[in-house]
């Protein structure tokens, strides 16, 4: 699952180059830096996190589907 974080007027900027840069030297994995979901208003915010959110219940619905004798 996603971290959304409401980044007004770039407040976390600092921070999210912070972990940017964390990623290009290895001490933290682009995957892990995928979870910080940031957008300058909540209502692009919601809407990225929704979008993430479909995207984890269809990776589930196929896990879920390959671990199941439900295949035919």
């Amino acid at each position: 699952m996603q971290v959304g974080l409401l980044n007004v007027d770039g407040y976390y900027n600092s921070l999210l180059s912070f972990i940017d840069k964390a990623v290009d030297e290895g001490f933290v994995t682009p995957s892990a830096r995928h979870i910080i979901i940031s957008a300058p208003t909540a209502q692009e915010l919601m809407s990225k996190l929704e979008v993430q959110l479909i995207i984890h219940h269809a990776r589930l619905a196929r896990y879920y589907y390959a671990s199941t004798d439900l295949k035919s």
